[in-house]
């Protein structure tokens, strides 16, 4: 193995440990959010319950308790929708860092490998061309194929995302519609 052939893996060594602690931020910070909002969320029930308690106590007629027992389904409802909606939008927010982490270290991959080939295209012997442009081609196809994966997994989180929204949305005027 000669020496740039060993810095070369040194290299990818270092950025594939660089990357896995990117990664590893990335996790415990959103981790960090998701429990933040878990105990604010828990924090503003608790709240809305004692509230709701003292009110029911002090209704004197049938009426008004069904009209306050209507309303503390419709805060609910909303509650668990906006619940929902932040701790999608953070999975969506934590999703699409990973994505880009991801993708930059497959781009920075690709170059370092199309290096290495050409490199060795120009140390290679006579009559191994068709071999490196085989492995050219093979790079050229498996970037083709991580690109169309891409391409179709954000296609599919908009969509996703719409319908989530729209599922809210619904929700949210469902909850009001009964009241």
């Amino acid at each position: 193995m000669t020496k740039a052939t060993e810095r070369q893996l040194a290299g990818w060594n270092r950025e594939a440990i660089e990357a896995a602690l990117q990664l590893a931020k990335v996790s415990t910070e959103n981790a960090e959010k998701l429990a933040r909002l878990q105990l604010e969320t828990m924090r503003s029930l608790l709240e809305a319950s004692f509230k709701n308690a003292q009110a029911l106590a002090e209704i004197k007629d049938p009426q008004q308790f069904a009209e306050r027992r209507a309303r503390m389904l419709e805060q609910s409802v909303e509650q668990m929708v906006d619940y929902s909606r932040k701790v999608y939008d953070l999975a969506s927010a934590t999703q699409c860092e990973f994505g880009k982490l991801m993708e930059t270290r497959f781009a920075s991959f690709n170059r370092d490998i199309g290096h290495l080939v050409d490199s060795a295209s120009r140390t290679a012997p006579a009559g191994s061309e068709p071999a490196l442009a085989a492995i050219r081609q093979a790079l050229a196809a498996s970037n083709a194929v991580v690109e169309t994966l891409t391409r179709t997994a954000r296609q599919f989180a908009h969509v996703t995302d719409a319908n989530i929204k729209s599922a809210a949305s619904a929700a949210k005027g469902g909850g009001k519609k009964r009241a």
